[in-house]
């Protein structure tokens, strides 16, 4: 019998060596997370900043903008109110830091903005750099529409046109045909079959034009001829290219500076008021001695008025219309004469008894018709019965001193178109604020005699600058200082008709309003042309 298995021992296996180094893949990756989350952060946080700082910016340029627009709401409310125009801008809106440089606007968030109202310089000025502080006056251009209005052919706007810097005869008629004047095309002015071949191609408009740039379309005229040099359209000149005008002038605003459709007149006595002119040609002289009569003007003034209406203008010797003494030789110093006959005597406007039941008969076809006239009437002699005398009475007008007080108050008060059936007339050009090229414009007015180029430089030298501070004399408020400080012949005027042309008010300005921080920050320029529409300013 075998004896049992004694069980041999099993040898436990080896531990396995451990590695004494510690590896760091997590640790790596653990660092790469960690950076990347980190440049990620940065990332928002710089996106966040930048949209931040855009958000900012964009807000600021809100607001700028919104300062800018107060200041043109601004000067529309000092343009349309009597009193703030003439005490707050002391009738001078053309360069008046004082009231539109740098206006205090509360912006949100306790921010402090500002607005400055920006004009161009006048071109006259020896630096065209500085822009002043005011409004442009657009009825101290030419209003294209106007004279298309006026004299319906075009001739009044071509003889006109031909007379402004770098103007060509072409061009001029180009004009006039594309506005649908006659003398225009007639004279070989651009219509459809000039616009046919273009691309894209276009019609001849043949009608009023709604904007200066609608001149761009016209066969000749170019950016350089309406613009000149002035790139940015803001009228002053602002680097060293836009002093190099196109033809080689200097700086240039090319046409546009003469030009205008924006001006506007309505037959009132203010354009701030709605009140109508009193119409000196109502032949019921019961309506219109009252008028006349009420306070404004002397009462040697409003009867001869009536007076003329009645009788018509007459010679000293009591026949047809011919000067007295030359006004204009007694505003230097001359003397009056007066002829007469044995059948002729001078009488009294104030000893006159008017006869209102008489119709009025003779028009008066401009105020400055008054100056330099009498009026005849014939009656009966009393103390030789069937001779007939003829009585002259001379106008209050004839007189330098009256003519100083009494025609501004007329101008002021009465016009020869009557304000019922046109109660707006064809914009005429303020004297007052005219360059002299648009000035210049006026020696086109056809007449048995014209206004002269030395006429222009007096109406220049003699009108008030824009740049003085003090407020312009009451005189320069009606057109009677072109005789009473310029020194016009008053004849020359009244041959002209040259009220239906000039004017010294304004109704329309163009505005350019800035928007700006004062510190750093966006600024904002905004253009608008505003109209004071009898004090409801649009």
């Amino acid at each position: 019998m075998s004896e049992p298995m004694t069980p041999v021992p099993t040898q436990a296996a080896p531990a396995p060596k451990t590695s004494k180094k510690r590896r760091g893949v997590v640790l790596i990756a653990v660092l790469v997370v960690v950076a990347s989350l980190s440049l990620l952060g940065y990332h928002y946080s710089d996106m966040m900043t930048s949209e931040y700082k855009a958000s900012n910016n964009s807000h600021k340029t809100v607001q700028a903008r919104k300062f800018a627009e107060s200041g043109i709401y601004y000067a529309a409310a000092m343009l349309s109110n009597s009193d703030n125009y003439n005490n707050i801008l002391g009738a001078n809106p053309w360069n008046n830091p004082g009231a539109f440089q740098g206006i205090v606007v509360q912006g949100d968030n306790n921010v402090t903005g500002y607005f400055s109202i920006v004009a161009p310089p006048d071109l006259s000025d020896a630096d065209l750099t500085t822009p002043y502080y005011g409004v442009t006056d657009e009825g101290g251009k030419l209003n294209l529409n106007a004279l298309m209005k006026t004299d319906v052919t075009g001739q009044l706007a071509h003889d006109m046109l031909v007379l402004l810097p770098n103007m060509t005869e072409e061009i001029a008629n180009n004009i006039v045909s594309w506005m649908g004047g006659t003398i225009g095309s007639q004279n070989g002015g651009a219509q459809n079959d000039a616009y046919a071949g273009l691309s894209p191609s276009y019609r001849c408009k043949n009608g009023p034009i709604d904007s200066i740039d609608e001149l761009l379309l016209v066969k000749g005229v170019t950016v350089d001829l309406l613009y000149g040099s002035d790139a940015n359209r803001n009228g002053s000149q602002d680097n060293s290219v836009e002093a190099n005008g196109p033809f080689g002038t200097g700086f240039d605003r090319g046409w546009s500076a003469y030009l205008t459709v924006h001006s506007r007149e309505q037959n009132v006595i203010d354009p701030t008021t709605s009140v109508p002119y009193v119409y000196l040609n109502n032949t019921d002289m019961t309506v219109l001695s009252p008028l006349l009569s009420d306070g404004q003007l002397s009462d040697d003034m409003a009867k001869f008025i009536v007076m003329y209406c009645q009788n018509g203008p007459a010679n000293s010797a009591g026949s047809a219309q011919g000067l007295g003494a030359s006004l204009l030789s007694m505003l230097k110093g001359g003397s009056s004469t007066t002829t007469t006959n044995t059948n002729t005597v001078q009488g009294v406007v104030a000893n006159y008894t008017l006869d209102l039941t008489k119709k009025g008969a003779y028009p008066i076809t401009s105020l400055f018709d008054l100056i330099n006239t009498q009026v005849s009437i014939k009656s009966a002699d009393p103390k030789n019965k069937g001779k007939i005398i003829t009585t002259i009475y001379s106008s209050p007008l004839n007189d330098p001193a009256q003519l100083r007080d009494q025609l501004p108050k007329l101008f002021t008060l009465a016009t020869v178109i009557d304000p019922t059936a046109y109660p707006e007339i064809p914009a005429r050009i303020n004297v007052n604020s005219a360059q002299s090229a648009v000035l210049t414009a006026l020696t086109a007015i056809p007449g048995t005699t014209q206004l002269t180029a030395a006429d222009v430089d007096k109406i220049v030298s003699t009108r008030p600058l824009k740049t003085a501070s003090d407020p312009p004399n009451e005189i320069f408020n009606t057109p009677t200082w072109l005789i009473t400080e310029a020194q016009l012949d008053p004849n020359t005027l009244s041959v002209l008709k040259i009220d239906q042309f000039i004017t010294t008010r304004s109704q329309v300005y163009r505005v350019q309003s800035v928007g700006y921080y004062s510190g750093k920050g966006p600024s904002i320029r905004l253009e608008a042309v505003v109209d004071t529409n009898s004090g409801r300013p649009r």
